[in-house]
């Protein structure tokens, strides 16, 4: 084996605790050398100088890093396109973190990982410019231009297949929806190779819509009829405008009951709490699920509602790796289950039509895997939105309305998951994309803290634009509440509500980010142990500590408070007491002329002391706009016919989502996503 200089590994060691190189190819290029840095050597491997890195967090963060031969001598972090009060907060930590490690080998911030990630990216660039090295990393993507966001297919060169793999059916992506589609398969007997770019399966989160089933019965929810079930999905079609297709949302609504108890059989000790806020023991503080919106606040009746949120949503939390994680062991425990993980799928093998296997880089050594695959080929590769290129063209009003995106996943090589490309994947092979992408935005409220909660959520009190003036009708779900801020002066407003707040609250629809419960707790220690799902549940203390934290403005008088959130702006705030008082006289007289807002959550705000938080534009989770599916999973060419061999499930699934995400069901995107992961590992294996 070819050897290399101490300084030449040096260079190379740095630079993989930058990019996510393994220590497996480390040792490769020598076994017998250490892994000491610059500054703990004294040698020099640095060219002095300032650097400059780039990377996306929500926004895009700039590192400058300073260097002397043989250290890090200065950083100085630009996260003014963050969120202010995480990424801002974050960056003078970080900056003190580099220094002391001298080396991107630094402990995420907690709420802040998103921006954590993209500081020790660019930080790693700055490394690399200053050792004079490329490492792995950086953008994946086949294109050569801002516009052409599909790229050209690669050609794979078969002297660098070092493996080639026999299976029946092939999983390219291992998150919610390619789990699903390993056990399905390999529980019907047949062989799965699975493909995933990250070192193992991938989740956030944890909510999914579930109709009737086992599960939802410990609740005493499982009481739906099919009327109420296909009432639900007319609501779906109707918010994605009719441009998906209704036998994907039917099938889906109709079965998933049955195989949500499938995916939780998998976590034999998964807890369940009694309700929403139960406390939950400690033994079982990791792993445990929860109905959401239950009980339903006391004046809420989804079936009165303009926006219903239909009850049949439940929750991992604190989150769901850990059924995930049982779901793929399950897979791997029959037998049937060959893993590869830190892998990336570049090219699928056509064979006259029909998608019969794939080409795999192993990141770890830059050699191919080739995959046969005789039933065919399951892409289950998620969303594009961290691929700007593909918002551009498919969603350029994200672009437009500087929407940021929330997306913490990454491959082994330290790049977001979210690439679309499954979809480059796809198209090469034939297949069609989708016409109407559904992004999903909906607003969680303003003055958000590091886990993302917002002061009120999206409750409906008054809203008003920075020139002081009511805009909209207030009593709207987060998605649609979203497209109004769009439309606003800088795109931000204010909401306002006074000292009757917990009076109020339990008025309010129990939706998408919304408050709608009121507990009367002066701290998080008295709320149920080990459960903090407080995002509809608000207590004095939340709202005292974003006034606290600049998250939230209060003040005694009207007066005082429009003087706050319109300084310098004598206009802004004589049209603001204005609206204020048009509003009063409205919630009064006891109906909304201007913007026929129900009556029952129309209240005067004129009880001191009064409060005030920023609504600005929501983050981007996912886009979601997929091949063209249908409810079998399969793929259709231009002339949509099958595409034999090649099925989608997951986010890159088309056709079951348009226009926007939609809020009558919470999680529903998992939840889909689990279901015809599942469906798709069945049809693939028999061919259907």
């Amino acid at each position: 084996m070819k050897k290399i200089s101490r300084k030449g590994f040096l260079k190379v060691a740095a630079a993989a605790a930058m990019s996510g190189v393994t220590a497996s190819a480390l040792a490769a290029c020598n076994a017998g050398s250490s892994s000491s840095t610059a500054a703990s050597t004294g040698e020099a491997i640095y060219t002095p100088g300032t650097y400059t890195g780039t990377a996306t967090g929500i926004g895009e963060v700039k590192v400058t890093m300073t260097f002397s031969e043989t250290a890090i001598t200065d950083v100085v972090i630009d996260a003014s396109n963050e969120t202010e009060s995480i990424g801002g907060v974050a960056a003078p930590t970080l900056k003190d973190a580099l220094m002391a490690a001298q080396s991107t080998e630094i402990d995420n911030i907690s709420g802040a990982t998103i921006t954590t990630n993209a500081v020790k990216k660019a930080a790693a660039s700055c490394i690399e410019q200053a050792m004079g090295v490329h490492t792995a990393g950086g953008d994946t993507a086949a294109s050569s231009s801002d516009e052409d966001w599909l790229g050209t297919e690669p050609e794979i060169d078969e002297s660098k297949v070092a493996k080639t793999v026999d299976v029946d059916v092939a999983v390219v992506g291992c998150g919610i929806a390619g789990v699903a589609a390993c056990r399905s398969v390999a529980e019907d007997g047949g062989l799965v190779a699975a493909f995933e770019k990250a070192d193992g399966p991938q989740c956030r989160s944890g909510e999914y819509a579930v109709i009737n089933g086992k599960v939802q019965a410990k609740w005493g929810r499982d009481t739906w009829t099919r009327e109420q079930i296909d009432d639900i999905i007319d609501s779906h079609m109707v918010e994605s405008t009719y441009r998906c297709k209704r036998s994907i949302m039917s099938k889906w609504a109709h079965n998933i009951g049955d195989a949500f108890d499938w995916w939780v059989e998998a976590n034999p000790d998964l807890y369940y709490a009694e309700t929403t806020r139960s406390a939950i023991p400690d033994e079982n503080a990791d792993n445990f699920i929860i109905p959401i919106f239950y009980p339903l606040p006391e004046h809420y009746d989804w079936k009165q509602e303009r926006f219903p949120c239909y009850p049949t949503s439940v929750e991992f939390k604190p989150d769901q790796h850990v059924t995930v994680e049982a779901n793929m062991q399950k897979a791997i425990d029959t037998g049937n289950v060959q893993t590869f993980y830190g892998c990336f799928v570049e090219k699928l093998i056509m064979d006259n039509g029909r998608c019969v296997g794939l080409y795999a880089r192993d990141a770890a050594t830059g050699e191919y895997i080739k995959c046969n695959a005789s039933k065919g080929v399951i892409l289950s590769t998620g969303d594009y939105s961290q691929n700007t290129k593909m918002l551009k063209h498919f969603c350029p009003e994200v672009i437009e309305n500087n929407i940021q995106c929330l997306f913490t996943n990454v491959d082994v090589e330290g790049n977001f998951t979210n690439q679309g490309d499954g979809i480059q994947l796809g198209m090469w092979a034939g297949a069609q994309v989708q016409q109407s992408h559904a992004p999903m935005i909906h607003h969680m409220g303003g003055g958000a803290d590091l886990a993302g909660v917002g002061v009120m959520g999206n409750a409906g009190f008054l809203n008003l634009d920075l020139n002081g003036k009511r805009f909209m009708n207030e009593d709207l779900p987060g998605q649609q509440l979203e497209n109004q801020i769009e439309l606003q002066k800088n795109r931000e407003s204010w909401q306002i509500f006074d000292s009757n707040w917990p009076e109020q609250l339990p008025y309010m629809p129990a939706a998408h980010g919304g408050a709608c419960y009121y507990e009367d707790y002066a701290s998080e220690d008295e709320g149920p142990k080990n459960n903090t799902t407080y995002r509809n549940y608000k207590s004095p203390y939340q709202l005292e500590a974003a006034v606290a934290d600049g998250r939230a403005v209060k003040a005694d008088t009207l007066e005082e408070l429009v003087a706050k959130i319109y300084p310098d702006d004598t206009a802004a705030q004589q049209t603001a007491l204005d609206s204020i008082q048009r509003y009063n006289e409205l919630a009064k007289a006891g109906y909304d002329e201007d913007f026929h807002k129900p009556a029952s959550r129309m209240w005067a705000v004129e009880n001191g002391p009064f409060y005030a938080d920023k609504f600005t534009t929501a983050l981007l989770l996912v886009c979601i706009g997929g091949l063209e599916s249908d409810e079998d999973c399969h793929t259709f060419d231009a002339d949509r016919n099958v595409i034999p061999g090649l099925y989608v499930a997951g986010n890159i699934q088309g056709n079951r989502f348009a226009t926007e995400y939609p809020i009558g069901l919470k999680g529903v995107s998992h939840s889909m996503a689990m279901y015809y992961g599942y469906v798709a590992g069945k049809n693939a294996l028999k061919d259907i």
